[in-house]
C-alpha cells in the first residue's frame, strides 16, 4: 500500500512539475515538420504538403497544339 501511494504521489508530482513548464513556455513545442521553422529553413517539409504540390494541377501556357486537345485542362481554359 506504501508503494501505491508513493507511486501516485510521484506521478502527481511529475504531472504538476510538466504542466508548470508548459505554462510558462506558453504551449506544447511544435515537433510536427509542417510548423517548425528549423526545418522549413533546411527545406524539410511535410510530406501531406509536398504530396499536394506534386499533385497540383498544372495550368497550361496557352500554345495548343492537336495532341492537347483532349488535354481536361485545354477545356477547363477555353
Amino acid at each position: 500500500m506504501k508503494v501505491l501511494l508513493a507511486a501516485i504521489i510521484l506521478v502527481g508530482i511529475c504531472v504538476v512539475l510538466l504542466s508548470i513548464g508548459i505554462l510558462l513556455k506558453r504551449g506544447f513545442p511544435q515537433y510536427d515538420i509542417g510548423s517548425n521553422e528549423k526545418l522549413k529553413a533546411r527545406g524539410i517539409v511535410c510530406y501531406k504538403d509536398e504530396d499536394a504540390a506534386l499533385h497540383k494541377p498544372k495550368a497550361c501556357s496557352g500554345n495548343y497544339s492537336d495532341a492537347c486537345a483532349d488535354c481536361a485542362l485545354f477545356k477547363q481554359k477555353r
